[in-house]
């Protein structure tokens, strides 16, 4: 007999939905399947290239020759695996996902769709500074996004709470990422951290410094647009072209994606 509900912790209680299957992704060029065990994965995750196909352009584009490509922000790693069936072997994509639960599908479809040697998962938080930071998840559904990552110090107190669990998480700035762990160098770099991208790139001037990098894909949350535009263009990128995009039903957090090209 399982435990008495009243003993199961309240920020447990959305912890997927217990019946696991395996779906297509509604990408046509290639069989994709994923994982799923929660209705985010099904009915959002399922449907991401519906959802953002200018990001399956640009990948198809980018990654048709080979390449490295990192993905900022992976969820459970669909346009990852995208990216991987692109490329193939001539290929390398970095997916950095710190959700323990999205993590974990992330691994889990790497292996389902056989790319283990080309998708290099990392289950690190990237920000403007190294530390231990705070990830409040929205829920503890795999595939659910719009958690709150903030790269201030974890503080205990405030994680002792019934409902939304606050996970001490470990950040690094993408620079140090890549000197730490020697990673490839990225040719390409697609962001999608819902509302952290200041900090990312804020932690990744070495790299975008590096005339390797040629193109980037970043999801802006307008609040964010000027300071998001100044650095990049710092960095010798020119916006290339834009697409709007708004979380989900909430019209109160409007964002746009941007793709941006090494300047001539």
């Amino acid at each position: 007999m399982g435990p008495d509900a009243e003993d199961v912790p309240e920020k447990l209680a959305t912890l997927g939905d217990g019946d696991a299957s395996v779906v297509p992704l509604d990408y046509a060029a290639h069989p994709i399947r994923l994982l799923a065990t929660s209705p985010m994965e099904r009915k959002w995750r399922a449907r991401s290239c519906k959802k953002e196909p200018w990001t399956v352009a640009w990948i198809e584009e980018s990654m048709s020759g080979g390449g490295v490509l990192y993905d900022v922000g992976a969820n459970v790693g669909t346009f990852s695996l995208v990216a991987a069936k692109v490329c193939g072997r001539r290929g390398t994509v970095v997916a950095f996902e710190p959700g323990f639960a999205s993590y974990a599908h992330l691994c889990g479809n790497i292996v389902l769709n056989r790319c283990e040697a080309i998708i290099i998962p990392v289950p690190l938080a990237l920000a403007g500074t190294c530390g231990l930071g705070s990830f409040r998840y929205l829920s503890l559904d795999p595939g659910q996004s719009r958690h709150d990552f903030r790269p201030e110090a974890w503080d205990a107190d405030e994680a002792d709470t019934p409902k939304r669990y606050l996970q001490p998480v470990l950040s690094m700035t993408l620079d140090s990422a890549i000197s730490t762990f020697s990673l490839p160098a990225p040719a390409h770099l697609k962001i999608d951290v819902d509302g952290g991208e200041i900090d990312v790139l804020q932690g990744a001037v070495q790299t975008l410094a590096t005339s390797t990098l040629r193109s980037i894909l970043i999801e802006i949350d307008e609040s964010q647009t000027e300071p998001a535009l100044a650095i990049l263009d710092r960095s010798g990128f020119a916006l290339d072209r834009t697409h709007k995009g708004k979380h989900g039903k909430d019209t109160a957090s409007r964002v746009w994606y941007g793709i941006f090209k090494r300047k001539a």
